[in-house]
């Protein structure tokens, strides 16, 4: 689980100037490291000189929220090469610093950026220090602030510079959130329960898409806390309005429960660690209704469960064990499942 300790680094004020993403993701982290801007607030554990290390991936973590899960981190060791771990996050501090780099570590260092603003985002050294990093790691917060934040900067570059080298890029809680090619943006707070299914064009259904491309995550979008916080209903509701909207079709639905994670390997395979389940929800065609002000009608999507050690090809593989038929209607679901407020 993630440490408490504190680890060595600086925090330090102000606010510096930037130039917008070129959308270039093979120049984020070209010639030398760039000064620290004044205004960023990081924290370094391990060497401060870039590791150059070539990863052995890419692969990707979607990890459900809460409790960290060791074993993803210690799966993450075989595709980093020993590199260099960025934890990019909004708020919060350096709380992932000790847990990867003392507690699970292999890893010659972890450096967290608190990129809290566009002008940071646009500040060369974020750039080049996430694009030099064999492992990225998305903490969770607040999609929001990070779309805010991050959509349309060099911070979406570096990313996909990491994924293009073969490094592991990951998240938890909305830091997963954010990495599916259809993101839940959750601009006005979160929607709860059966909200989405009693109006799927409610003001809390805001949705976001091209902040990321990773290809096991085409056609998907991620929902995490899953069984906890009773997300099925929301998730059909993010699904019908993916196609409603002509985002994609099909749509494939991913909620991860807390302690849990799912993993990607190189080939797309992806693998349920940690102690809960992965819950996959397949479009059924066009919902039946979909509308603003009227409940969502949808018939017939199909739910699977993978349990830890299960596996399933990303993306659009079909999953293993029979899937559950299930249906949308007047608010309410069949079968029946504990969504509905």
């Amino acid at each position: 689980m993630v440490s408490t300790g504190t680890s060595t680094g600086t925090a330090s004020t102000g606010t510096s100037t930037g130039t917008a993403s070129t959308g270039d993701t093979t120049s984020a982290g070209e010639g030398p490291r760039p000064d620290k801007p004044a205004g960023l607030e990081s924290y370094l554990s391990g060497a401060d000189a870039d590791a150059d290390i070539q990863p052995n991936g890419p692969g990707l973590i979607v990890m459900g929220g809460g409790t960290d899960v060791d074993e993803a981190f210690m799966w993450q060791l075989k595709y980093a090469g020993g590199g260099d771990v960025v934890v990019l996050r909004t708020s919060g501090a350096d709380g992932y610093n000790d847990y990867l780099f003392a507690e699970i570590g292999g890893v010659d260092s972890v450096e967290t950026l608190l990129v809290t603003s566009e002008t940071l985002a646009n500040e060369p050294y974020v750039a080049w220090t996430i694009a030099h990093a064999e492992a990225v790691f998305m903490a969770g917060g607040d999609q929001a602030t990070y779309l805010n934040a991050w959509k349309g900067t060099p911070v979406q570059d570096a990313i996909m510079a990491v994924w293009a080298r073969g490094g592991v890029i990951g998240g938890t809680s909305a830091g997963a959130a954010v990495l599916g090619e259809f993101i839940y943006a959750a601009y006005n707070d979160s929607v709860i329960e059966d909200e989405a299914l009693l109006d799927p064009y409610n003001q809390y259904m805001t949705f976001e898409r091209e902040f990321l491309a990773l290809p096991p995550l085409v056609g998907v979008i991620t929902d995490t806390h899953f069984t906890a916080r009773r997300r099925l209903c929301r998730l059909i509701g993010f699904v019908a309005r993916m196609v409603e909207d002509g985002w994609g079709e099909p749509v494939l639905g991913v909620g991860v429960d807390e302690q849990t994670a799912l993993v990607v390997d190189p080939a797309g395979l992806a693998t349920v660690l940690g102690v809960g389940k992965v819950h996959l929800l397949r479009s059924a065609g066009a919902p039946q209704q979909c509308v603003t002000g009227k409940t969502l009608e949808y018939a017939d999507l199909e739910l699977r469960a993978l349990e830890p050690g299960d596996s399933v090809q990303l993306p659009g593989g079909a999953a293993p064990g029979a899937a559950t038929l299930l249906s949308a209607s007047m608010g309410a679901l069949d079968p029946a499942y504990d969504c509905i407020d």
